[in-house]
């Protein structure tokens, strides 16, 4: 304790005991700062450090002790570097090779990242891909460019020709693999792509298998969505390559379509990629025999028979045929009803049941049972808030322009004539096609000189327009021994598809394609459906040991993680060159020990 103008401060300092010729004696080592650790754990962060510093090997049972210890030693480090003090380490001489260096000699170069390539193929190895490609009868090199092109597509999402840049001048994946890309062709990564996606659907077989062993999935629920990209250039060679109504809002550019089918905990079971102007309902069909693994046509064989699965979809796909073509393959189903199958005169007498709330939203809901199938009407006040706030932004904006348009009909070079009018008004209806349904419009038309004097509009559908935007929706599934709640929680998780899409369009390089030919792109396409496989199963282990960190962020800080070649040049004129990854630091501990992996990325190697 010291005092200082009256003011009582307490100052911590770790010390050490030597010996002087004066007796026993005290040294501080360090002043610690903003030390507030529980007395009782002193001695164990004091032991922690020492081992730290002579590199010993430590049980770390408390992180908040590890934490600590690594950050004083690396303070202490750097203070005895600075004091041009030795650090003693007591060290077994069989275990060591010891050698008299020229320290100014050092020369640290040939820096690559490993943390995160690290990470991906520890998972790549625990899914077993590289077994997978040697089964399949790839060599060598074509395995290790294969997992190039697919740990690529998790760490470093971009085109194969900036993979491969990647691969020669940023990554140690070559170290990690025990290879050199230093003399990888531009078409290696094109051919490789083309050779995994020849064995699709067994690759596909392969991790689904392997994925439910790791994970012990049920896959008692599928879901089922599409999303779709855009191509950059004609894509004229692209027999896929459609215009369609693009999601990305690249009306400009062909699209593709890819189909996905996701069990519960995120896991692909199917893809399929399809034309871009691909009808979301007839879809569907096809799915269903990639998901039993056998062709359309042989699906009629398998129906009347129960498959023990439900199906969820969102309203795009859930037309009535679909509906009754599940029932007739043994499929469950739930989905967002199209239409509004409850009056509401019968709405509004119900009386709803909260099941789910929050600071901010609450969830209610109410079940009609009939005799085809479950209805669940559901009311969220977030949803609510959110829609009444797009209603009032969607009318403003509409009204604004049919204004504007009334209001040139007064000038002087307005536009005036009644066929014109009709396509500017077209076209406000089409830029506002969310609200512009709910309108009627009519022109006052002047007969004798064929311009329009006056436009009118007014709301028309009000009730249909209330319940469009009053945060309301209806569900409907053919399961009957599903409660409220059960029921809202099944279809709630359908975000995890969503999540899956916004996965691979912005961690995974889905989007955009810049391959002119089909084949080319549908490879291209099918590295990142794999990529996600990858992700997901880090994402899976992170959350049973309650980490919830992006894959961009854990991507972002493993980087920090480098290999470094090290040379040396000894008395006797010789040069050692040793090749070795940074110590782990905290964060990159925690990934690791969560994942179950070395966190070391490779064994040192010594040239002499």
């Amino acid at each position: 304790n010291k005092k200082y103008k009256e003011t009582e401060r307490i100052t911590f300092r770790l010390s050490e005991s030597i010996r002087t010729p004066n007796g026993p004696r005290q040294r501080t080592i360090l002043n610690l700062k903003g030390f507030s650790l529980p007395i009782e754990k002193w001695k164990i962060l004091a032991d922690t450090i020492e081992a730290f510093l002579k590199d010993q090997p430590v049980l770390y049972l408390d992180p908040e002790i590890e934490q600590l210890a690594l950050h004083y030693s690396t303070l202490i480090r750097e203070k005895r570097l600075r004091e041009k003090a030795s650090i003693a380490v007591v060290v077994d001489e069989k275990d060591c090779d010891f050698h008299e260096v020229d320290v100014k000699s050092l020369k640290n170069q040939v820096a690559r990242t490993v943390g995160a390539e690290h990470v991906g193929l520890s998972v790549y190895k625990e899914l077993e891909l590289d077994k997978f490609f040697q089964n399949m009868g790839f060599s060598k090199h074509q395995e290790n460019v294969a997992a190039l092109s697919i740990i690529g597509r998790l760490v470093n999402p971009a085109s194969e020709n900036s993979t491969r840049t990647w691969a020669q001048k940023i990554s140690g994946l070559d170290s990690l693999l025990g290879c050199n890309f230093a003399d990888l062709s531009n078409n290696s990564l094109y051919r490789i792509a083309d050779k995994i996606y020849e064995h699709k659907d067994a690759l596909e077989k392969h991790l689904s298998d392997k994925e439910k062993d790791l994970f012990n999935l049920q896959e008692k629920m599928v879901f089922y969505d599409l999303t779709n990209t855009y191509l950059e250039g004609n894509g004229i060679e692209n027999a896929k390559a459609m215009f369609g109504r693009s999601k990305e809002k690249r009306s400009d550019c062909r699209l593709l379509t890819l189909g996905l089918i996701i069990d519960e905990h995120g896991f692909p079971k199917a893809s399929r990629l399809m034309p871009g102007n691909q009808y979301e309902p007839d879809s569907l069909i096809n799915m269903i025999a990639q998901l039993e693994g056998i062709d359309v046509s042989e699906l009629e064989k398998t129906k009347g028979s129960k498959k023990n699965q439900t199906v969820i979809m969102d309203a795009g796909i859930s037309i009535e045929r679909n509906l009754k073509m599940l029932e007739e393959y043994g499929y469950d189903y739930i989905c967002v009803a199209r239409t509004k199958p409850i009056p509401q005169s019968e709405i509004e007498k119900a009386e709803l049941k909260e099941i789910h709330t929050t600071k901010n939203n609450s969830i209610e809901v109410k079940l009609f049972e009939s005799e085809k199938e479950n209805i669940l009407y559901c009311h969220s006040l977030l949803k609510s808030k959110k829609e009444q706030a797009m209603l009032d932004k969607f009318k403003k904006k509409f009204e604004e322009e049919l204004e504007a348009t009334r209001l040139s009909l007064a000038k002087p070079h307005g536009t005036k004539k009644y066929e014109k009018v009709i396509e500017k008004i077209g076209r406000i209806r089409e830029r506002n096609s969310a609200i512009s349904r709910y309108y009627e419009i009519k022109l006052t038309r002047d007969p004798k000189s064929n311009k329009v004097a006056d436009i009118t509009w007014n709301a028309v559908e009000l009730e249909k327009q209330n319940f469009r935007f009053s945060g309301s929706y209806f569900l409907k599934t053919s399961r009957r021994d599903l409660d409220e709640e059960s029921l809202w929680n099944i279809y709630s998780t359908l975000t995890m598809v969503e999540a899956a899409f916004r996965s691979l369009k912005s961690e995974l390089a889905f989007r955009p394609v810049y391959h002119r030919k089909e084949n080319r792109a549908d490879s291209h396409l099918f590295i990142a459906v794999i990529a996600y496989h990858l992700l997901n199963t880090i994402r899976t282990k992170l959350k049973q040991q309650d980490l919830h960190i992006s894959w961009e962020k854990i991507r972002e800080i493993m980087n920090t993680q480098v290999a470094v070649t090290s040379e040396f040049r000894t008395r006797s004129g010789n040069m050692i060159l040793i090749r070795q990854s940074t110590e782990p630091e905290i964060f990159h501990s925690e990934i690791y020990k969560a994942l179950n992996i070395d966190p070391r990325p490779f064994k040192q190697r010594i040239a002499k």
